[in-house]
């Protein structure tokens, strides 16, 4: 999967800034100076975070503006029968969305440890990684919402259909009865 050789990499690639620090710390260097490999590496991955962050909340919008639009056609009299999901594919696109959602979260996460576990710490990488954590969970919490409102909405068209179907169906026609005449005349 993508995102495990990402944290794979990065962590590979934090080892080995550790292990750069370390010796040119070693060779003389102030420690400010030998950290600032470290630094580096940490502030592209900040850019790139808050980059990731900024294109989630615009999809959080796309799914907040869906979830209106639902809820819109839920309270029409004549939307009430549109955009039926019958085979379910919107929410499991939507559940599938969530997952890639909590993957990144974790990755995010799990590169944020990797980061403590060798000694670095930073109020931007703190605030950037909140940030995308919270985005996520905004994210997240909005889809499910809109999945619930597909499935109620659903429910209701499908329930207005089946009583719209049973009122245009003829009434049984009442069995009639052959008059004997014919068998009796012969």
């Amino acid at each position: 999967m993508r995102q495990d050789r990402l944290s794979a990499h990065i962590g590979i690639t934090l080892q080995k800034l550790r292990r750069m620090e370390t010796r040119l710390s070693r060779a003389g260097m102030p420690a400010v100076l030998a950290r600032l490999p470290m630094w580096m590496l940490c502030l592209i991955y900040c850019t790139m975070m808050r980059g990731k962050t900024a294109r989630i909340g615009r999809i959080e919008q796309r799914i907040h503006s869906w979830l209106d639009t639902i809820r819109e056609l839920s309270r029409h009299e004549k939307g009430r029968t549109e955009l039926v999901d019958l085979d379910s594919s919107m929410r499991n696109d939507i559940e599938t969305t969530k997952r890639t959602l909590l993957a990144l979260r974790e990755v995010c996460l799990d590169i944020g440890t990797m980061f403590g576990s060798i000694g670095f710490r930073s109020r931007l990488l703190t605030c950037t990684q909140q940030a995308f954590v919270t985005v996520v969970d905004d994210s997240c919490a909005t889809a499910t919402a809109l999945q619930l409102a597909l499935q109620s909405h659903d429910r209701h068209a499908l329930a207005l259909l089946r009583a719209m179907d049973q009122e245009h169906e003829p009434a049984p026609a009442a069995p009639t009865t052959q008059p004997a005449t014919a068998a009796q005349g012969s």
